[in-house]
């Protein structure tokens, strides 16, 4: 007794170009809106005394990587 084989259904052309490039579209945007609010909720926080050093450091670094991620988003 043999078991056949199916071909694996493809997805039709472009399909997953396209929700590739809305992935990036949305990694991109989000990068974008956190590297320019983060620096607000810091001073905030830095205010109010809510932020450790550790903390301040991390957040300093989590806003360069998405400064660099969200470089291409436009936001019209």
């Amino acid at each position: 007794m043999s078991i056949a084989t199916r071909p694996l259904p493809s997805a039709p052309s472009g399909t997953l170009e396209r929700l590739a490039g809305y992935a990036v579209g949305g990694i991109r945007a989000v990068a974008f809106w956190t590297a320019t609010l983060l620096p607000f909720a810091l001073v905030v926080g830095l205010f109010i005394g809510a932020v450790e050093p550790r903390v301040f450091g991390g957040a300093l670094l989590l806003n360069a990587v998405c400064a660099v991620l969200g470089h291409g988003h436009s936001p019209s």
